[in-house]
């Protein structure tokens, strides 16, 4: 086999690409030393161009080109390059980094903006229909408010106050509203069927009553419905409604009901009555032998009841 040696000089100096790589003894160590303050500005150069970058892109082009003065990362950017970094050399991939980041750049800026100015567009939207909704509000509650002060006036036109009171519920909002309306409304439809009672219109009366049950199961309106229903000559249902009444404690129904449905007595049977009081189903000599005799052959026997159930 042909022994090889290395032969110093045999490439001039100017000629070589790497010119640390060759040495003229194998027991030659090779050493290279490294400017500190170098390592430490472009570290800082590194972490300042991620927390000053406006976007990850611009980060990592400014964090690669502060690798290239980095000793510790410039042999990796040789071995990928496969070119030695000499100034020129990384003069030149600094600048076209450089250039790509700026299109990057305007870019990412241009698309913040847009962002930013959708979220302003966003917030101001909010913002005016907030105020629509506090707008709509405060008239809502001026309008209700304004319906509630007439209706505390006492009612002349009954008729004219419940018109009101449905203008004012378009306005409320609220369940205790709805309720106050609710309850206004109930009593001016009650004093209305006073009224209707008292000229003897009872028919009117009647269908009113029927609107005002279905809301409400007050026992006074069933009672004056009972009322209406003995006027026009309806006793069944009046003694239905009376009966509802009288459940729910009614001392004035149970009057009306004992006089529109009074108790009554029926004969349903005969029997033979003792001297004594006492009663026997024999009808012989020997009845009643043993109590005194017999007064009456046929005392009735009579049982309770009412025409309306």
């Amino acid at each position: 086999m042909m022994n090889r040696r290395y032969v110093s000089g045999l490439i001039s100096p100017s000629k070589k690409v790497f010119k640390d790589i060759f040495h003229g003894s194998s027991s030659h160590k090779y050493t290279k030393t490294f400017s500190w303050w170098k390592i430490l500005l472009s570290s800082s150069i590194m972490l300042s161009a991620f927390a000053l970058a406006n976007n990850l892109l611009t980060g990592l082009i400014l964090a690669a080109i502060s690798t290239l003065f980095i000793p510790a990362t410039e042999s990796g950017w040789e071995n990928l390059l496969r070119v030695k970094l000499v100034p020129k050399v990384k003069l030149f991939i600094t600048g076209l980094l450089i250039i790509f980041s700026i299109p990057v750049s305007i870019a990412s800026h241009h698309f913040q903006l847009q962002k930013e100015q959708e979220r302003a567009l966003l917030a101001q939207a909010e913002k005016q229909k907030k105020e629509l909704e506090a707008k709509n509000e405060a008239i809502q509650k001026d309008s209700l408010h304004h319906y509630l002060k007439l209706l505390d006036a006492p009612a002349k036109d009954i008729d004219k106050s419940l018109r009101l009171i449905d203008r004012a519920n378009t306005f409320a909002k609220f369940s205790d509203e709805i309720d106050q309306l609710t309850n206004k409304r109930n009593k001016l439809r009650s004093t209305q069927i006073d009224v209707l009672i008292k000229h003897g219109k009872y028919s009117d009366a009647l269908g009113k009553l029927d609107d005002l049950i279905a809301q409400d199961k007050n026992v006074d309106h069933y009672y004056r419905r009972a009322v209406c229903y003995q006027k026009l000559r309806q006793p069944q249902e009046a003694v239905n409604d009376l009966t509802i009444a009288i459940a729910l404690g009614s001392t004035a129904a149970q009057r009306l009901y004992n006089t529109i449905n009074p108790l009554r007595k029926r004969i349903i049977g005969y029997v033979t009555r003792c001297c004594d009081g006492t009663t026997s189903n024999a009808r012989g000599r020997g009845a009643c032998s043993w109590h005194g005799g017999v007064c009456n052959w046929n005392d009735p026997i009579y049982q309770e009841y009412r025409q309306y159930e």
